[in-house]
């Protein structure tokens, strides 16, 4: 019987759990999935329930029968479950995805500056779009929690908010570390909100029902956790300003910079990292892995993914996408936003369109590496993680359409094993510099130069197809007037 750290990261789309040594090195790891209800207003919730039953189906077996010495979780964020004094949800998690509450972020404004902007994405706005529209939830509700402080809360009997989770929300005061009294004065929710912990806090040990449950051992102790972004960095390798640009690609896709505390760039998105005096500063689109799945998907019986003909096809694709299919984050921040197909004819087949949704997503990050550059944050290189990185093409034609070289990372399995870093971290295992090998690359990708012109030139005609979601109405009723 080994002694392990337990990494949980609740994801858009899965949840996933990885038991690392104390060396760092992967023990053993697991995966589910479920789904997310949308609607056509802007909702996206998730039944919190499927969770904790994901990880209570799959911890016994990660496990396996080792001694669990610490565990910590991250998650997609920020999303927020309501749940009673027990700790059970009293209505659906809204997720990150979710931007009904558009209006209320426009009015949380007008009481406080942030540096993450007026946007539903960043959470506080879910607050009183809760109260308002969901009544009888809001009545039963005791705390609202995030994603990984919904599963904390059930391994441990404790409620917090990690201050990564809180960073990112809208209105946050990063020198007091709370919300402004401006803005719990306008009474917009924020009393239904935990206390706020550092993400490596141990703030409790997992309780014995909890390990009947999951078959986590009892007493392991906890930390208060962190947003997804936090454990990508980590398992990267990433902890101090100056690093590779971490981008990690599942439903969706984010690509961090580590930056001095404090940083602030408009349209980019901002939070704390695990590390004192460092900050993330990060870039996101909002259906990147979701986009490949949609192709995908148009023929059940087809995986269009290791087709042999994906290498083969001439790049760039005479076919477009636009792959903003549920609105946009950065840097456009429009949630009225939708992918838009151009150029296809009789030929076109799922070849084109699954290598053509590879390099819209590619475009989309080739502008937000743009956008660091002008905000005196260059990048000279990109490290791949999540489950995006498990593709060849799709990291080439990243490196093509970029300029810049993209690594896969050796490790590379993303935050459930960065969670399981700061899991060892946080109980005074070890220090993370001792345990993460982020410089360590399995495979680089270097820009084919016969591409660039053809690949700048379809750029050029990529930026004028996205103009076209500026004029998008909502919910779609035609152009804005």
């Amino acid at each position: 019987m080994s002694t392990i750290f337990l990494g949980i990261d609740v994801g858009t789309s899965s949840v996933k759990v990885v038991a690392t040594a104390a060396d760092g090195e992967l023990v053993r790891e697991a995966s589910t999935r479920y789904p997310t209800t949308t609607d056509r207003h802007g909702g996206a919730e998730q039944d919190a329930s499927a969770w904790w039953e994901a990880l209570c189906a799959l911890a016994p077996d990660v496990v396996g029968g080792d001694t669990v010495a610490a565990v910590a979780v991250t998650s997609q964020a920020p999303t927020i479950v309501p749940v009673d004094a027990s700790a059970d949800p009293v209505g659906p998690a809204l997720t990150w995805l979710d931007r009904r509450a558009q209006a209320d972020a426009a009015r949380i404004a007008d009481f406080v500056d942030s540096r993450n902007g007026a946007d539903a994405f960043f959470g506080t706005a879910k607050l009183p779009w809760l109260v308002r529209e969901r009544p009888e939830t809001a009545r039963r509700t005791h705390r609202i929690l995030s994603a990984n402080g919904f599963i904390v809360a059930r391994l441990t009997d404790v409620m917090v908010l990690d201050d990564s989770s809180a960073s990112l929300m809208q209105g946050f005061d990063e020198s007091a570390s709370d919300f402004p009294s401006a803005l719990r004065e306008a009474h917009v929710g924020l009393d239904l909100l935990p206390e706020i912990r550092p993400v490596a806090d141990v703030v409790g040990r997992v309780s014995e029902a909890a390990a009947r449950a999951t078959g986590i051992t009892a007493g392991a102790r906890v930390a208060a956790g962190a947003i997804d972004s936090v454990g990508s960095a980590i398992e990267a390798g990433v902890l101090r300003p100056g690093g590779p640009l971490v981008e990690m690609t599942g439903f969706s896709s984010v690509s961090m910079l580590a930056v001095p505390a404090g940083t602030s760039v408009p349209g980019l998105i901002h939070s704390r990292h695990c590390v004192p005096g460092v900050d993330l500063l990060i870039a996101a689109q909002v259906t990147a892995g979701a986009t490949i799945d949609w192709v995908n998907g148009l023929d059940p019986a087809t995986d269009v993914r290791t087709s042999p003909e994906l290498s083969s096809r001439e790049r760039p694709s005479r076919v477009s996408v636009v792959p903003s299919l549920a609105g946009e984050r950065t840097p456009t921040w429009n949630p009225m936003a939708r992918g838009i197909l151009d150029g296809v004819d009789l030929a076109t087949d799922d070849i084109d369109l699954l290598i053509a949704a590879m390099e819209g997503n590619a475009f989309a990050l080739a502008t937000d590496i743009a956008l660091f550059a002008q905000s005196k944050h260059p990048v000279t290189e990109v490290l791949a993680t999540g489950g995006g990185a498990s593709s060849p093409l799709w990291l080439q034609i990243k490196a093509d359409v970029t300029g810049v070289p993209v690594h896969k990372a050796t490790r590379g399995h993303g935050a459930a094993q960065g969670a399981s870093y700061l899991a060892g971290f946080a109980a005074g295992a070890y220090a993370l510099e001792d345990v993460v090998t982020g410089s360590e690359r399995e495979t680089t990708y270097l820009p084919d130069e016969s591409l660039g012109d053809a690949y700048r030139a379809k750029r050029a005609w990529m930026e004028r197809l996205a103009e076209l979601n500026a004029h998008r109405a909502w919910p779609h009723t035609g152009p804005r007037a």
